[in-house]
């Protein structure tokens, strides 16, 4: 008795916010739940409510300022110090110019210039002072990629080794990583599925691959090459090769090399956005749905990298059940839609882009060479060739030219105010292709308007299956009659 009177005479104990231990126990809903105020969360329960997305959108905020800010700091105090230690580098920047060059300065200048993309040097000559140099070449070739082409892939690479590298016992940054890496295009542009990213790195070898064979093979025999090394030649080669398509940096005169190699380069110039343009494109499953694109394997499920979802099974079709014994016609059917590309959306953007662009090119060229046709026809080092040069450099935004004899400046230097002003435009135009035909939704976060949207494409969509089911082959399945794992179904 007297214990029950002890209890009812106890003073009322004062709410306390649960402890964080208590929190890994609970799920988001609990946690609100247990809350009074959501002041009385703390920053790492907020992230809990939160979810994985919105702390994956927090860690990119920290990591892409660190990453831009560090590599230009960090660059900039490591050519410092291979400045400091060579005694070839000290003799370059006191007598390559009329007047000696600041250390500081140069390393600082040289280093954001080629993270930046902007091929910019205190050096009239270039980087051809340094063209047996292993280590400035390769140092800036690395930062040149890291600041463009490379960048979605070291981006991905810095991810998935914090994630490695992160212990078990951290829960909850473990999980926001693993979202960045499985759900990269919900949270940034240029932040691509492994896939895609594998895609884009074996592109970029293949090209730079390409342009080195072209110019080891084109030009050791040239007098620009002469008293050259074999290993300096290869060296060079990759480096003006990473360089042509994303920068300015020249390491050896380009007026003098073979016509075939510049041809190249043209070329090189001008797809130069295309592979992360085409790969951010073939990322976002939001553009492919707003086509009427869905992509399914040979069930009729939506694949996994779809945010599609049916949302009730549908009724089984029956004549995908009857089996199809292979013929020698069909084997070689399935042979021919494998060759002709995985991704008929993929294939698609291409041609649109090459065939869009192209028209800009030829009439940047047919301006300039009106403009020009006096100077053209005439002796000088102005040809049709070195504009195709000039205006593939603009339109690419690279920075690159073929020079004029006895001028530290560009071809274009040499130009018309109106040709000039025709480069402009061919940069502006060149440095905003590539754009989607709608706004990029790479942050999606839940709304009404996105979950009626999202239900009324399933009912779309599931129209559009159980109109296929009536129709059998007619509008059908064709990837599995082929063996292929992935179909594209497209609403009529």
């Amino acid at each position: 008795m007297d214990d029950e009177d002890d209890q009812d005479h106890q003073p009322p104990q004062l709410w306390q916010p649960p402890t964080t231990a208590d929190f890994d126990r609970l799920s988001a809903a609990d946690i609100v739940s247990l809350a009074y105020d959501q002041m009385e969360l703390t920053k790492e329960q907020r992230y809990r409510v939160g979810g994985a997305e919105y702390r994956s959108l927090d860690l990119l905020s920290r990591i892409l300022p660190c990453y831009f800010i560090g590599m230009t700091v960090v660059s900039g105090l490591v050519f410092r110090a291979y400045i400091a230690a060579s005694p070839y580098a000290q003799s370059v920047l006191a007598t390559a110019n009329a007047q000696p060059i600041n250390p500081w300065y140069m390393s600082l200048f040289v280093t954001l210039s080629a993270f930046d993309n902007l091929g910019l040097t205190h050096l009239d000559a270039s980087l051809v002072p340094f063209q047996n140099c292993p280590f400035p070449l390769l140092f800036l070739g690395f930062l040149v990629l890291a600041g463009n082409t490379a960048y979605p892939v070291i981006l991905r690479f810095i991810i998935w080794c914090m994630y490695k590298l992160t212990p078990e016992s951290k829960v909850m940054f473990r999980e926001t990583l693993q979202y960045l890496l499985d759900h990269p295009r919900r949270c940034y542009t240029t932040l691509f599925p492994a896939r895609q990213t594998w895609y884009l790195f074996a592109t970029l070898i293949i090209i730079n691959a390409t342009e080195l064979v072209v110019y080891v093979s084109t030009n050791y025999w040239l007098p620009v090459n002469s008293g050259v090394p074999v290993a300096s030649q290869v060296l060079d080669g990759l480096f003006q090769g990473i360089v042509t398509r994303n920068a300015g940096f020249a390491v050896t005169n380009l007026m003098e090399l073979n016509p075939a190699t510049i041809l190249v380069y043209i070329v090189a110039m001008y797809i130069s956005v295309y592979p992360v343009a085409i790969t951010m494109r073939n990322s976002n499953v939001y553009q492919e749905r707003s086509l009427g694109m869905y992509r399914t394997d040979d069930t009729g499920n939506f694949d996994d990298d779809s945010d599609v979802r049916p949302e009730a099974p549908q009724r089984p079709n029956i004549m995908l059940k009857l089996k199809r014994n292979k013929t020698l016609n069909s084997v070689m059917s399935a042979s021919k839609n494998v060759l002709k590309g995985p991704d008929v959306l993929l294939m698609t953007q291409i041609q649109r882009q090459i065939t869009r662009d192209i028209c800009w090119v030829i009439v940047g060229v047919f301006c300039i060479c009106a403009l020009e046709a006096k100077t053209i026809i005439s002796p000088s080092p102005v040809t049709m060739a070195s504009v195709i040069f000039e205006v593939c450099s603009a339109f690419g935004n690279v920075g690159g030219s073929l020079g004029f004899p006895n001028t530290p400046t560009s071809q274009s230097a040499q130009y018309s105010v109106v040709s000039k002003l025709v480069l402009i435009i061919l940069m502006f135009r060149g440095r905003h292709r590539g754009l989607p035909a709608a706004i990029d939704r790479a942050v999606l976060l839940p709304s009404e308007q996105l979950n009626h949207e999202d239900s009324h494409e399933q009912q779309l969509h599931r129209l559009y299956r159980s109109a296929s089911n009536i129709t059998g082959f007619s509008t059908g399945i064709n990837s599995s009659r082929s063996g292929s794992q992935v179909n594209v179904r497209v609403l009529l």
